[in-house]
């Protein structure tokens, strides 16, 4: 599937991939809810929740491939769903594999820029999260982003609850990664064994070390100092993205995560509308 691009010439296209798989055996009580075999299909605002994350994909100006991981089965009701979406880029779908490593090793290949990962129910993602992902790829082979826990807590009441203490502050991690190019593609084994992603910080922690996870337990690390272990443990140069954003660490993996993006996307909503009556009642003061 193709569309028109908007690249900046100094700028590098992106490959977003976003992770849709529904592990093998595991119930998912709020697919449950709403009747489908995948949380990725569930309505929400209007539309299914990937379709949230897509469009803000689609709209990026730098983002030139998506990759979409998900069970083959799946393959169908994803481009049922893509041809009634706007967009542009190309759209590929790629068998999700049974540990998350391999999904990202294989969506990611074949492209020779640098790739931002998230999951299709990271239905909040702003163009802003897309931005400060790419920039920080641009100094670094690696990025993950993580946000204040007030940000987070000022986001919303059902905000998530689980951070990762270091010396200078508490944060929640966010489900927006990124790799730099091939060079980095091992940079994914940080997730090896992991099925899906979680915000309570693990990733971090296992890519620093034993000796890491002790220090960060302690308070002992600061943000810097465990970015710089980090590094030193994959053997790459690792930044930690700090969003102020604090919707962008709210998946919607549960009930409460539900109505809270619910809520958010209504509020998104709202505001949009709001902006577009007031720039047309200035131009009808402007004729006037």
């Amino acid at each position: 599937m193709e569309h028109g691009l908007r690249t900046s010439p100094e700028s590098p296209p992106l490959r977003l991939i976003v992770l849709a798989g529904q592990p093998k055996g595991v119930a998912d009580p709020l697919a449950e809810r709403f009747g489908e075999s995948h949380r990725c299909l569930i309505p929400l605002a209007g539309q299914p929740m990937i379709a949230h994350v897509l469009r803000t994909a689609m709209a990026h100006p730098r983002v030139e491939s998506l990759a979409i991981c998900v069970e083959r089965e799946m393959f169908a009701p994803m481009w049922d769903m893509l041809t009634s979406m706007p967009g542009r880029g190309i759209v590929a779908l790629v068998e999700a594999r049974e540990h998350l490593a391999d999904s990202v090793r294989d969506a990611a290949g074949g492209w020779e820029g640098p790739v931002v990962v998230t999951t299709a129910d990271h239905a909040l993602l702003t163009l802003e999260a897309i931005d400060a992902v790419a920039e920080a790829l641009t100094r670094a082979d690696a990025a993950i982003t993580l946000v204040p826990r007030d940000c987070v807590e000022a986001a919303h009441r059902s905000a998530p609850r689980r951070f990762l203490s270091l010396r200078d502050g508490e944060f929640a991690a966010c489900d927006i990664y990124g790799i730099a190019g091939p060079v980095a593609v091992r940079a994914v084994e940080a997730f090896r064994g992991n099925r899906g992603f979680d915000r309570s910080g693990s990733r971090i922690r296992r890519a620093a070390g034993i000796l890491g996870l002790l220090l960060m337990r302690g308070r002992m690390l600061t943000l810097a100092a465990a970015t710089e272990l980090a590094s030193r443990k994959l053997k790459l140069r690792l930044c930690a993205v700090v969003l102020a954003d604090g919707s962008q660490a709210i998946d919607v993996d549960d009930h409460h995560s539900y109505a809270a993006a619910r809520d958010l996307l209504d509020d998104r909503s709202a505001g949009v509308e709001e902006g577009e009556a007031g720039t047309g009642a200035r131009r009808v003061a402007a004729r006037a």
